[in-house]
């Protein structure tokens, strides 16, 4: 995140994952009102201290890891994945810490002293939940709760539910655009972003594949552009087969989604080619993809057209 000239703008970038990085601006007062939904959300009961998990460079994690802290005068200590936790954990008596999808094995490795804590909420933000976050919620029983927000860079907070499962309500200065259905959602919010070459959005399309149920709830189908998210970052599952197969011509290349036990979500390339220095080539470039496009595994098969999709 960088802050433009104009302080009362910021300027948010995507990952670049999925196509070039795009430049997105927020309000200063977008944010601020954004800050202002998520304690109310998340913080109604009051919390002592954040522990971030999410990186302030994106929206969720300046959210978490620095607006709403600052609304709500609590310190803030932000997390790495391989960094030791136990003692950070247990400083706080009702902490809030805002997770990616890795973050729940983690925190699960620290269960007494969070176990020791009077009240703990979990916030999660826009991939799908793994496996280890409902298991996490189950140890710590009561004294936990667990709320997931749906958005991105471009919409801001789109939606939230409580406790893992079930469906989707609006935030409250949210709402479906006019004629939403079932199908893509596209919603209208004051705290849509904008590039900075275009004047502000009335509505947005998220790409994610909906039902409505009534005028502020709906349940959520998948993703209706091959993209899934890896610990946050949104990936193209297109746009990293096409560049595989730009590195090693001749072998045919797919990537499929896959659910994940600690990520959510997460991929892996599937190739065909018997010849060994291919598979080599194809090795190597698969290393050489950005750390977020990294696939769970390569798997080569012969040319039988086992790997389309």
């Amino acid at each position: 995140m960088t802050v433009r000239q104009d302080p009362a703008e910021l300027e948010f970038a995507t990952s670049g994952s999925t196509g070039e990085p795009q430049r997105w601006l927020r309000g200063a007062a977008q944010v601020e009102a954004e800050a202002e939904l998520l304690i109310r959300l998340c913080a109604a009961d009051g919390v002592d201290g954040v522990l971030s998990f999410a990186p302030p460079r994106h929206l969720y994690g300046h959210l978490m890891s620095l607006a709403l802290p600052r609304r709500l005068e609590v310190p803030c200590l932000q997390a790495g994945l391989t960094a030791p936790l136990a003692r950070t954990v247990a400083r706080w008596r009702r902490p809030l810490i805002a997770v990616v999808p890795a973050a729940f094995a983690v925190l699960s490795r620290c269960l007494p002293e969070l176990a020791a804590a009077e009240r703990i909420v979990l916030v999660h933000s826009s991939a799908v939940l793994p496996p280890a976050g409902l298991r996490l919620l189950a140890e710590l029983g009561e004294r936990a709760a667990l709320i997931e927000l749906f958005g991105s860079t471009e919409t801001g907070l789109i939606a939230s539910r409580t406790g893992g499962t079930g469906d989707w309500t609006l935030a409250e200065d949210t709402r479906f655009a006019s004629g939403q259905g079932a199908g893509e959602l596209c919603v209208e919010s004051p705290r849509l972003a904008h590039r900075p070459d275009l004047p502000p959005p009335s509505v947005a399309a998220t790409g994610d594949l909906v039902t409505v149920l009534d005028e502020r709830t709906f349940r959520w189908h998948g993703r209706s552009n091959r993209l899934v998210k890896v610990n946050g970052v949104r990936v193209g599952l297109d746009r990293v087969a096409a560049r595989l197969a730009e590195a090693v011509p001749g072998v045919a290349i797919s990537c499929r989604a896959e659910p994940d036990p600690l990520r959510g979500e997460w991929f892996t390339v599937h190739a065909e080619t018997e010849d060994p220095r291919l598979r080599a080539e194809l090795a190597a470039a698969v290393r050489a993809l950005p750390a977020a496009e990294q696939p769970r595994a390569l798997l080569l098969f012969p040319p039988t057209g086992r790997s389309d999709d």
